[in-house]
């Protein structure tokens, strides 16, 4: 089934694209773009700032229709980021599930375009068996392949109505109902599961930032930032922390620069941010540093010498035979310096 949307024909997209009746919307863009960072910071994935541009774009641009065709090149020369941003975006998006990446199958000018699907748009079933010509059953196990949490189609389709897929055998219409009423159920399952992440971390920086602030602008460079931090810690590999404490620093650094008084910022607030969570982040180097516990070290031992034990007993007495001879010994080594 995966093989059938590996590649797509390039004019039955165009012309979906060219005459489809939907307007962009921002707000499903939101919710959009933190579902994927949701997804993706449960896999320990925190895209950069410009990688979280492109996002950005691309899946504003999925709410008019659904599809889109777009190419590197094209991306990169508009949002002024490098080919490689580009194909990060390419390759989180489609690890994510929620959306499905192909490419163009014929078109010389357009063979290296890259065809990206939003699963959850209203315009998902007809994208599939308008482009695609995938029939009713096919696009039932498509469903089930991705994660399939649309709520727009959930508030205006009941599935279960269209479960009973018409065909000439009979057991087989009983087995495509069994299909859909298992994806039916996967979907409230999952939906249910995606309404308790209200603790994540991005609801929580949400959150934090409009109660300091009064507002959501600005909200996207600081999580930019925040977000460009734990990528480079991860890839460093340095530190021991689990995701809950690296979480909990971001939320502090967050805290600590957006309620810092205008005195104490020297340039702004996104640089007193970066600042604040390499402190951080050093502290907590230092501190485990500190708290490690010394490797054994090879030490040279000394052999004691046998009168070290004796030193302290009091010493022989001397005899008076002994004595004329230190005397004698002292007479003859006066005499010779004195000649000297």
């Amino acid at each position: 089934m995966k093989n059938k949307l590996k590649t797509t024909p390039n004019q039955a997209v165009q012309t979906f694209i060219t005459y489809g009746n939907q307007n962009g919307d921002r707000q499903l863009k939101e919710e959009r773009l933190q579902q994927l960072e949701e997804v993706l910071a449960t896999q320990g994935i925190y895209p950069g700032g410009k990688v979280h541009r492109v996002l950005e774009k691309l899946i504003y641009d999925l709410t008019y229709n659904g599809i889109i065709k777009v190419s590197r090149e094209h991306l990169s020369n508009k949002l002024e980021v490098g080919l490689n941003t580009i194909s990060t975006a390419f390759k989180y998006m489609e690890q994510s599930k929620l959306f499905i990446l192909s490419r163009n199958k014929s078109g010389k000018t357009n063979s290296g375009c890259r065809v990206i699907i939003d699963v959850q748009h209203v315009n998902f079933e007809s994208i599939l068996s308008g482009i695609y010509r995938l029939t009713a059953y096919e696009i039932a196990i498509v469903k089930e392949d991705y994660k399939y949490l649309s709520k727009h189609q959930n508030k205006h389709q009941d599935l279960a109505q269209n479960a009973v897929i018409s065909t000439s055998n009979d057991s087989n219409s009983t087995l495509n109902y069994n299909n859909q009423n298992k994806i039916l159920k996967d979907i409230k399952t999952s939906t249910k599961q995606s309404s308790d992440q209200k603790n994540n971390l991005y609801t929580r920086l949400k959150n934090l930032y409009q109660a300091r602030t009064g507002s959501l602008e600005g909200f996207k460079q600081f999580v930019g930032v925040i977000y460009g931090s734990l990528k480079k810690i991860k890839a460093e590999d340095k530190l021991t922390l689990s995701n809950v404490q690296l979480e909990t620093i971001m939320y502090q650094s967050l805290d600590a620069a957006i309620s810092a008084n205008d005195q104490y910022i020297k340039s702004n607030r996104l640089a007193l941010l970066s600042a604040i969570i390499r402190n951080k982040i050093n502290d907590v180097t230092v501190s485990n540093s500190s708290a490690a516990p010394e490797k054994n070290v090879a030490r040279k031992v000394e052999q004691v010498p046998a009168w070290f034990a004796t030193r302290h007993e009091s010493e022989e007495e001397l005899t008076e035979e002994k004595k004329a001879h230190f005397a004698q010994e002292r007479e003859r080594i006066l005499a010779m310096l004195g000649n000297v």
